[in-house]
C-alpha cells in the first residue's frame, strides 16, 4: 500500500528532501522485522516488509513496539529499534557507508568496510566494531560493545573528538564536545538490546581482562630498551591469557568457543585474529624492572555472529 505522508510527517520530507525514487542496485535487504515500519522513498511512504530491498536515500521509520533488521552488501548489520527515523544517506563499495539517525536507537555490527553515522548532534565513525547509538531529547549517546569508535560533535568547529573503547559510554549535546567515556551500565545495554534484538540474539557483551608480565632481558643495551622488550613480553603473555579465556566463553546452547573451534582451522584463525585486537588498559613498571600489562577485549554480538556464520 502506498501513502502520502500526512502533516505530522511533513518534517521528514523537509529533512530528507534529497530522497528520490530508487535506481540502480539495492544496497541491502530487510532480513527481519517485528511490528509496523514505513519506508519513505521518492516522497511516498510504503509499508516495509521482510526481504524488501533497501536503496541509497531510503528512510525507514519505525513505530511503537516495532523493529527492523537490515543486512547491507558489505555485511554490516543494522538493527533499528522502535520510534526511530533512520536514513541510508550513502553506501559506497570502497569508501563505506553513511547513515543518519534522526531519532530513536540503532544497534550496529560493522561489516567489511567502515561506516559513519550522523545524528543531529554527533558523528560516530567505526570499522570492524559493534555499538549502540541513540538520540533522545537532543542528546546523542553511544555505547561501544566491541572494538572502538570515534565520537565527535557534528559541528566541525566544536572539536574534542574521543576514541570510545568497548564497555564505555559517551554523550554529545548540542554545541558541546563528547563527555569523558564512563563504564557502560548493564541496564543501559539491556534496555537497548530489548528494543533492537530478538530474545535469542541478546548476547554479551563480555569484557575479558588479563594481566601479563615481562622481565627485562639481561642483554639489553639500555634501560629504555630493557623496558620496551619487557613490555612486549608482557603484552604477549596477556594475549595468551585472553585467548584462553575467550575459548571458554559460551556462545549458544551450552557450546563454548572451544567447541566451535574444535577441528576447524578457520574458526581458530578468526578467533586468534580477533583477540589480537585487544587493547592495553594499564601498564605498570615494578621496582625490580618487571613490567605488568592489563589488556582487555570485548566479545559482543559481532563476535558471536562471526562464529555462528562460520559454523553454518
Amino acid at each position: 500500500m502506498v501513502r502520502i505522508f500526512n502533516t505530522s510527517a511533513a518534517v521528514l520530507l523537509l529533512v530528507f528532501s534529497g530522497a528520490a525514487t530508487a535506481t540502480g542496485k539495492g544496497v541491502g535487504n530487510v532480513k527481519g522485522m517485528r511490528g509496523r515500519a514505513d519506508l519513505l522513498r521518492g516522497g511516498q511512504a510504503v509499508d516495509l516488509r521482510e526481504d524488501d530491498p533497501v536503496y541509497r536515500a531510503d528512510v525507514v521509520k519505525t513505530f511503537e513496539g516495532s523493529r527492523v533488521k537490515i543486512l547491507f552488501i558489505d555485511d554490516s548489520l543494522v538493527m533499528i529499534g522502535e520510534k526511530t527515523v533512520f536514513e541510508v544517506a550513502g553506501h559506497l563499495k570502497k569508501k563505506g557507508s553513511l547513515f543518519r539517525l534522526m531519532s530513536g536507537v540503532m544497534n550496529v555490527i560493522v561489516g567489511r568496510r567502515g561506516l559513519e553515522v550522523h545524528t543531529p548532534t554527533a558523528v560516530t565513525a567505526a570499522r570492524g566494531t559493534s555499538f549502540v547509538l541513540w538520540v533522545e531529547k537532543g542528546v546523542t549517546g553511544v555505547a561501544v560493545t566491541e572494538g572502538r569508535v570515534r565520537f565527535s560533535n557534528v559541528e566541525p568547529g566544536i572539536g574534542g573528538e574521543r576514541l570510545i573503547p568497548a564497555g564505555r559510554t559517551s554523550y554529545v549535546e548540542v554545541g558541546k564536545p563528547p563527555v569523558v567515556a564512563v563504564r557502560t551500565h548493564p541496564d543501559l545495554i539491556k534496555r537497548y538490546y530489548e528494543q533492537t534484538l530478538e530474545p535469542e540474539e541478546r548476547w554479551g557483551p563480555v569484557i575479558l581482562r588479563a594481566t601479563g608480565s615481562g622481565a627485562p632481558p639481561p642483554g639489553a643495551r639500555s634501560p629504555a630498551q630493557a623496558r620496551l622488550m619487557a613490555l612486549r613480553v608482557a603484552k604477549l603473555d596477556a594475549l595468551r591469557e585472553l585467548l584462553e579465556q575467550a575459548y571458554g566463553v559460551t556462545i549458544a546452547a551450552g557450546s563454548t568457543v572451544r567447541d566451535f573451534a574444535l577441528g576447524d582451522d578457520l574458526v581458530r584463525s578468526r578467533v586468534d585474529a580477533f583477540i589480537k585486537g585487544a587493547w592495553v588498559a594499564e601498564e605498570r613498571l615494578l621496582a625490580d624492572g618487571t613490567v605488568e600489562v592489563d589488556m582487555e577485549i570485548a566479545l559482543g554480538i559481532g563476535f558471536r555472529r562471526m562464529l555462528l556464520d562460520l559454523d553454518e
